[in-house]
């Protein structure tokens, strides 16, 4: 998957998984570079480039796949913790991701982004008993 065997691909599935909780139930946050470092520590694969489509998306696809993981304990998005360097967000990615579960209507505005968002984090939050 994403130029990964399924055995590769598993392990940064797992380590996201655990960085992400880890990251909510102390800091709260964290950027995708943030990940993509922690997972190059933890599994000595590749890094991700950012400035390649499919790296994006393969980061996404982890991402989505965190959140299916952790939902049914959670029940919450987990990945609503991360965001993009300068603009404090989460990404399209998200909020796609959300539309296609049915927490978020298709093509909302930036309020309900906002208000989804802050949401999701929250819940992240209260559960994993970040401050």
């Amino acid at each position: 998957m994403f130029g990964r065997t399924e055995v590769q691909w598993e392990q940064l599935v797992a380590e996201t998984v655990v960085f992400l909780e880890e990251r909510a139930a102390t800091e709260g946050r964290v950027t995708y570079t943030d990940l993509n470092r922690a997972l190059v520590e933890r599994t000595g694969q590749l890094p991700f480039d950012f400035s390649e489509v499919a790296d994006r998306s393969a980061v996404g696809e982890l991402l989505g796949e965190a959140v299916d993981r952790t939902w049914p304990d959670v029940q919450a998005m987990i990945s609503a913790i991360m965001y993009q360097k300068g603009t404090n967000d989460p990404g399209p990615g998200f909020y796609a991701l959300a539309a296609h579960r049915g927490l978020l209507t298709p093509n909302p505005n930036n309020d309900q982004k906002t208000e989804f968002w802050l949401g999701q984090l929250n819940k992240v939050r209260a559960h994993y008993g970040a401050s």
